[in-house]
């Protein structure tokens, strides 16, 4: 017979030190069960214990660890608010660390260190909330390394990356996923290939279409350093203050060369509605973060300049057209049924829009 199980039994309230009892019923009776230590390549585990929070080194700067090398971006970590309402949820897989003290026949010299490698939602939530004590999955250096792997940095990057990037976690963005890639480039002069086999060898919840994308965009990346330095919006507008330019409207010039006109587009709008209120040039400052080579980078600046003229002759030809024949040019004639307040019945039915 299948066993059964209340969900209240699989959250326990956090104990607040580290010898209280509660704890061995959580780890062996709970957690090993529902969640027992997963294998991690390069890394042999060591031991689940109860650590204090702020044991394991977890920052560098502001966010990361000083090993953890897998988030090139920051995105916000999930909230984990159960933990706040919930307690501890013994099905979930405890944060990680890496002991990185002297080992001696396998054995980690006192006093042990540590970085910390995976959960760092979890880590952040302990701050807010003043938990001082949770469970640990503490792992050492393996001397073997994994198939793709030929250093401590690649076992450390593969380890934060493959256990962020599990389908429970809250996933690493394209940027890391990309940021990693170009240290196994440089590093090892990595091709397509090898970063395909690289993908094989980690954990991730990644489509092929995803990955293809990523590999593509870290060799784009590769090809131009030294050729071309990328700057961003946030950048253009900066630089422009430091000239003293004047206010410059920052357009991204990526895919013009092949009609794409959508970043434009989104500032048309805004600029006709300054130029009403000021009747002054809304001036464009051009940048690009896409192309790998100086050659492409004017191709792309030449099809914005012209896509750009063919959108102000369009708004010219509109006006004059809406002058001539003075029909309404654009109204909202129709919309969809929606159950609202129990009307609208039946729904999902186009029906002529009369207004509030």
């Amino acid at each position: 017979m299948t066993e059964q199980i209340s969900n209240k039994d699989l959250f326990y309230q956090i104990p607040q030190t580290q010898d209280d009892p509660l704890w061995k019923e959580i780890i062996k009776e709970k957690m090993d069960h529902y969640a027992p230590p997963e294998k991690v390549e390069g890394m042999v585990f060591f031991s689940r214990e109860v650590l204090p929070v702020s044991k394991p080194v977890r920052k560098s700067g502001e966010k990361n660890s000083n090993i953890n090398l897998t988030r090139f971006s920051n995105p916000d970590r999930d909230n984990l608010n159960t933990i706040e309402t919930r307690g501890l949820n013994v099905t979930c897989y405890p944060p990680k660390t890496v002991i990185t003290t002297e080992l001696v026949d396998g054995e980690p010299i006192d006093p042990i260190e540590e970085d910390l490698f995976g959960g760092y939602g979890r880590s952040e939530k302990f701050d807010e909330l003043g938990i001082n004590f949770w469970v640990y999955d503490r792992y050492v250096p393996s001397s073997q390394f994994g198939k793709m792997q030929k250093c401590l940095d690649d076992v450390f990057e593969d380890g934060g990356i493959s256990d962020n990037g599990k389908v429970s976690s809250k996933a690493p963005s394209k940027q890391d996923y990309v940021g990693i890639s170009l240290l196994k480039m440089e590093r090892y002069g990595w091709k397509e290939l090898e970063l395909r086999a690289w993908y094989d060898s980690i954990e991730h919840a990644l489509s092929d279409t995803q990955i293809t994308s990523y590999i593509k965009d870290a060799i784009r990346i590769e090809n131009a350093q030294g050729r071309i330095d990328w700057k961003d919006q946030k950048y253009v507008k900066q630089q422009a203050k430091t000239q003293k330019l004047g206010k410059l409207i920052p357009l991204n010039t990526d895919g013009a060369e092949d009609g794409n006109r959508q970043r434009l587009e989104r500032i048309l709008i805004p600029a006709m509605k300054e130029y009403l209120k000021s009747h002054e040039t809304q001036a464009l400052c051009l940048h690009n973060t896409k192309v790998s080579n100086h050659q492409d980078y004017d191709d792309a600046n030449e099809a914005m300049v012209d896509l750009l003229k063919e959108d102000l002759e369009l708004i010219v030809n509109f006006v004059d057209a809406w002058r001539v024949f003075k029909t309404k040019p654009i109204a909202v004639t129709h919309r969809v049924t929606e159950k609202i307040n129990g009307e609208d019945v039946p729904c999902g039915v186009i029906v002529p829009y009369t207004g509030e």
